[in-house]
Parts: C-alpha cells; sequence; structure tokens
C-alpha cells in the first residue's frame, strides 16, 4: 500500500507531465508551476525559463559574510545556467523524497487548485 508522501509524488508526476504539452506550456499558470518547483529545487531567489531556448536561468544568493543576519545580498546573486532536452523529465528530476518536500507538494497541488491531483489529508484545511 502507498503512503501519503508517495500518492502526492505521483499526483505531482501526473500533474509535471499535463503541464510540459505544447498547449500547456502556453499558460502563464503551468509557467508558474514550473518556476516554482524549480525554484524551490535550487534554492534560488529567481527563475526564468526559455522554453525555446530549453534552458533555465538560476538566480541564487551567495553566502558574502559570516553573520547570519547578512548571510545574503540579494543584488549580488549568482547566475547559472542549466540546460534541458526535455523539460517533463527534468521537472520530475527535482521531486526528492522527505518531509518538507511532500508539504511544499501537496500545497503545489493546492494552490493550482487541482482537487482531482490532491489528496485526502487531515491536515488540510477548507472554508
Amino acid at each position: 500500500m502507498k503512503n501519503q508522501d508517495q500518492i502526492v509524488r505521483e499526483e505531482l508526476r501526473k500533474f509535471i507531465k499535463k503541464s510540459c504539452t505544447t498547449e500547456a506550456i502556453s499558460e502563464r499558470t503551468y509557467r508558474k508551476f514550473h518556476t516554482s518547483l524549480l525554484k524551490f529545487f535550487f534554492s534560488a531567489v529567481d527563475v526564468i525559463i526559455d522554453y525555446d531556448e530549453q534552458s533555465i536561468l538560476l538566480y541564487n544568493t551567495k553566502p558574502l559574510t559570516n553573520d547570519p543576519v547578512k548571510l545574503f545580498f540579494l543584488h549580488e546573486a549568482m547566475k547559472t545556467t542549466v540546460s534541458y532536452d526535455n523539460l517533463e523529465e527534468t521537472l520530475k528530476g527535482c521531486l526528492e523524497q522527505g518531509t518538507k518536500q511532500t508539504k511544499f507538494y501537496h500545497s503545489i497541488l493546492l494552490h493550482y487548485n487541482l482537487p482531482e491531483h490532491t489528496t485526502n489529508n487531515p491536515d488540510t484545511l477548507s472554508a
């Protein structure tokens, strides 16, 4: 029997597949979803996806000091480019196991208002 974490990741994989079709990529909602998932996985400040060039531009902050209050400065972000051949496989490769990850994936499914992709989680509140 599958546990809650496996079910959430499976549903997110289905949503990734749906979001990577040619028609879906043209929709702003799916583009925002792709960006959110990549930001979470790479701990990026900003992500820009060039669907035509098949590249992902990541902006990550770099540590400048040992002072925990002033550890990162957004205006000095490091830029990294990642190329991909298959966006769907790239996004699926960003899925990880863990409590924090499962909660984030579940919240993404809820945020995009996809009741068919959400699970019966007792921790989920409804209005």
